[in-house]
């Protein structure tokens, strides 16, 4: 459907809809509500909200027809705040990925300090993100899911006088039990049977996760017994103080002050404090046994073109390298940061933008719009993976990779072999060896066994003893394949046989290029990483000559020319040449959008190189570099700078214009029930302009505006229909805000190998919205109480309460803590009980979500239940107190 079409109909649809009210309406009668002691409700005459009710004769239509009209309303603003919450985050993830160039020395391969021909120094710029990624998650990302809460409790306060309502309070408490029990009920279902997922951040999670618990704890305390139903200044002041509080102590682990690795592992250790690089190049730190190698993920934030080169060779320290179609993973730290500083910034990129990405794909798929791409894994693995997954009745073996690698000073070999399937039962696999190239008992020793696997035991590793022989040979291999000792009682995966590669390491070895292909960087890279490796031995120092020459690409334009000289001590096995790119103009419609030049090997001039054998270098001796022309995009990934016009053509039309006449019944649905929300989002400034924050504070605003009728809405609609704000605000409004948040996790772990994203997120935000939710509103209110005193509409609202003789002259901010302590103090118990669950399933099973089916599914029972009960116990607390024992 065209953009012109879909305007027509979305004008058309609205205005059917309004001559049906105005027929409607003369029909519709009052039926006497607002009489006696509803008089004063909020959906009585005399009475509403901040915007709400827009007629002034509204109150003398029918009860039952005006709570029809609001919950239409409430459900319909539910889908505007969600679709600018989605535009707000895209603003907060161009904030969180913005950079700075930071100036740093240029340093020979010797760690000398590189100077010009007039002898100054030379320095080069690379960008730096300005925002940690942890902190941008706990704090901006946070902020972007809970943003509709957060502003639900300021607005209700300001908009009252700075009274206290029930609202806001309970939806940040109803959404944040929503949040922790249905999204991880939810997850635990999204799985295959027997896949599991953990949380890699488990210092953040835990710290975020006891913040969390106190949050709402000393909210019941606060109210309850420090000041009953008085929230003093410096309570306000602590609850808003720990936000910062929070923030420090997630910078502190994630910059590793807490526990030997890296709160966020991708990051790793062992870098180069001078230029962000691991210490390839001197070798300190690494394994003799490790060999940098494989292909690094790209995080240029495009998905498309920055690739570090590899190679046929790998190995580890200790497990060596599986090479899974193209993607080489290594557990060496020497061999997976060879990337350096720029593919960090990066790959915090893509960290952020994952969150971003999840909730912008779950809103796009549930509304008819763009779906942003997803990387995806490779084909055979993924199809040995599911193949794995959907086998109910028996157990599937087979290897984790079809192809390792290693060296042959490893000593012992590891190959990892994993059971899909079936898991609950008892199984084995008999692996044995076989001679390709290499020899049993010469270059490997044989090895045959049986792989006994208990009770929902997944994974199991074969060892296999690598001889070295000190004598140089060409690289060899082997393969171990699994058998089954009972057809009938087991099957075998796609991946049952596996490759292992000895790589030689005796003699002075062979210099080339990794790669022969040229490799393509975008000019938005800070440098071209580029791997030389040394294959057929390693042994004694050795050196060798990089030199640039130019191509359709400038020395100076395009990237800063290389001229070096790399020395090589024994046992090193690659090295990583950096070169500076250089950011240039766009190039004319007549003139190419890639340039390149060339690296060429050479041998080292005579007495450069330390004493030890002459470098011998392969065929693949020059290697080409592509540089195309790149924009900088920090949007998203896969979502290019859009403009205004862009804008609007993609809310009018169905999934962003692709793909249209595929579209669903349900996409069209949702398509036009949400159009107008799509066409205000449009006027939004793009996120890449001004950095972001454009977008950011103009979505904020709007937010603001659908944020107050939401309020509105929900308050009348109680009133219409029976129910007290407390328990709008905890079932309601705390579902409608918390809607794109459960589609984002459920896509979010399928997609990720880890459960950060999906539910480690969850007590971040929690904890976000009573510190800032919550904190930010009483402090202003508290400062204004204290400042103004006890008014008379102050006096006339808490004349029958029975601390008014304290207050009676110095007025103070009142939340009565009854319905809002209790429900702390139920949340509470409740979440030690599902953290004491997820605890133990990391325990016992070594993730939290996920897992054999019967089990997952029992967890997720269990965390329904958690909610239900929460819900049914506050519930209880409001009209029936005496139940339970808990006056208000």
């Amino acid at each position: 459907m065209s953009p012109k079409r879909a305007c027509v109909s979305s004008f058309v649809s609205s205005g059917a809809t309004s001559v049906l009210l105005l027929v409607f309406l003369p029909f519709v009668t009052a039926d006497g509500f607002c009489e006696g002691v509803n008089a004063e409700k909020s959906c009585c005459p005399g009475s509403g909200g901040l915007a709400l009710p827009v007629f002034p004769y509204e109150a003398n239509w029918n009860k039952d027809f005006r709570a029809f009209l609001y919950i239409v309303g409430l459900l319909w603003c539910f889908v505007g705040v969600s679709v600018l919450s989605d535009v707000f985050m895209a603003g907060i993830e161009a904030i969180t990925n913005s950079t700075y160039k930071r100036k740093i020395p240029r340093l020979t391969s010797n760690g000398d300090q590189e100077v010009d021909d007039k002898g100054n120094p030379v320095f080069d710029y690379e960008d730096t993100l300005i925002w940690n990624p942890a902190v941008a998650n706990l704090t901006l990302m946070a902020l972007g899911s809970s943003t509709p809460e957060i502003l639900l409790s300021i607005i209700e306060i300001v908009g009252a006088g700075f009274f206290s309502g029930d609202l806001g309070p309970g939806t940040v408490v109803g959404s944040a039990s929503f949040n922790l029990y249905m999204i991880t009920a939810m997850c635990m279902l999204a799985l295959a049977d027997g896949e599991g997922r953990k949380i890699d951040g488990l210092t953040t999670f835990v710290i975020t996760g006891a913040h969390s618990l106190f949050a709402y704890l000393w909210l019941a305390i606060t109210l309850l017994y420090i000041s009953p139903d008085v929230v003093e200044l410096w309570e306000a002041l602590v609850t808003l103080a720990c936000f910062p509080w929070l923030t420090f102590l997630v910078w502190c682990a994630d910059n590793n002050w807490f526990r030997p690795e890296k709160v966020h592992p991708e990051e790793g250790a062992g870098e180069d404090k001078v230029n962000g690089t691991r210490d390839l190049e001197s070798g300190n730190g690494a394994d003799p046994a490790s060999v940098p190698l494989a292909s690094v993920p790209n995080g240029n934030g495009n998905g498309a073109a920055t690739r570090v080169p590899s190679g046929p060779h790998a190995g580890g320290g200790g497990g060596g390298i599986q090479e899974e179609e193209g993607i080489g993973r290594t557990s060496s730290a020497a061999s997976s940061g060879q990337a350096g500083r720029g593919d960090r910034v990066s790959s915090a990129h893509d960290r952020n933008a994952s969150r971003f990405r999840h909730r912008h794909n779950a809103l796009s798929q549930f509304m008819g719009g763009r779906k942003a791409p997803d990387q995806t894994e490779p084909e055979e693995l993924r199809l040995a993976r599911d193949e794995a997954a959907k086998e109910k009745h028996l157990p599937v073996f087979q290897f984790c990779s079809r192809n390792y690698a290693f060296l042959e000073t490893v000593g012992e070999a590891t190959l990892r072999v994993q059971r899909g399937g079936r898991t609950d039962l008892e199984g084995e696999v008999r692996y044995s060896t076989c001679d390709d190239t290499a020899a049993a008992g010469k270059e490997y020793e044989a090895a045959e066994g049986t792989l006994r696997f208990e009770a929902h035991e997944t994974e199991k590793s074969v060892a296999v003893r690598i001889i070295h022989d000190k004598i140089h040979n060409p690289d060899l291999k082997f393969k171990v394949a699994l058998a089954l000792p009972d057809a009938d009682t087991a099957k075998l995966g796609r991946l049952s046989v596996a490759d292992v590669t000895i790589i030689d390491m005796d003699g002075p070895g062979v210099f080339s290029w990794a790669d022969a292909a040229p490799p393509t960087f975008l000019s938005s890279d800070s440098r071209a990483h580029l791997v030389i490796e040394r294959r057929c031995g390693c042994t004694g120092p050795a050196a060798l000559r990089v030199r640039s020459t130019d191509g359709s690409a400038r020395a100076g334009t395009h990237y800063n020319p290389v001229d070096e000289v790399l020395e090589w001590g024994d046992s090193e096995a690659a090295k990583t040449v950096q070169v500076a790119l250089l950011p240039f103009a766009r190039p004319g419609d007549m003139e190419p959008g890639t340039v390149h030049f060339f690296l060429d090997l050479e041998p080292a001039a005579a007495g450069t190189a330390k004493q030890g054998a002459e470098a011998e270098i392969g065929d693949n001796r020059r290697v080409e570099v592509q540089v195309r022309w790149h924009q900088p995009d920090r949007i998203g990934e896969g979502l290019e700078e859009a403009t205004w016009a862009d804008q609007f053509r993609q809310a009018l039309s169905v999934s962003g214009g692709e793909d249209v006449e595929e579209a669903s019944a349900g996409e069209l649905v949702m398509h036009y029930l949400s159009i107008t929300w799509k066409l205000v989002a449009a006027f939004v400034p793009p996120p890449h302009y001004l950095g972001g924050w454009a977008c950011f504070w103009v979505a904020l605003s709007l937010i603001g505006v659908v944020t107050m009728f939401i309020n509105d809405l929900a308050s009348i609609f109680g009133c219409l229909v029976g129910l007290e704000d407390q328990v709008t605000a905890i079932t309601i409004v705390a579902l409608g805000t918390s809607l794109p948040d459960t589609f984002a996790s459920v896509l979010a772990i399928r997609s990720d190998d880890n459960a950060d994203n999906a539910v480690g997120n969850i007590t971040g935000s929690n904890s976000i919205n009573v510190f800032l939710g919550l904190g930010l509103p009483w402090t202003v209110a508290a400062i204004y109480w204290g400042s103004v005193g006890a008014s008379d509409r102050w006096k006339d609202k808490y004349a029958g309460w029975e601390r008014m003789g304290e207050y009676h002259d110095s007025g103070a901010f009142v939340v009565i803590g009854g319905s809002l302590g209790f429900n702390t103090l139920v949340f509470t118990i409740l979440t030690l009980c599902a953290f004491a669950t997820l605890a133990l399933r990391r325990w016992k099973l070594g993730y939290e979500i996920g897992g054999p089916k019967q089990m997952a599914r029992a967890t997720s029972c269990l965390f329904v239940c958690l909610w239900l009960l929460y819900i049914l116990l506050s519930s209880l607390q409001v009209y029936h107190p005496d139940m339970i024992g808990w006056e208000s």
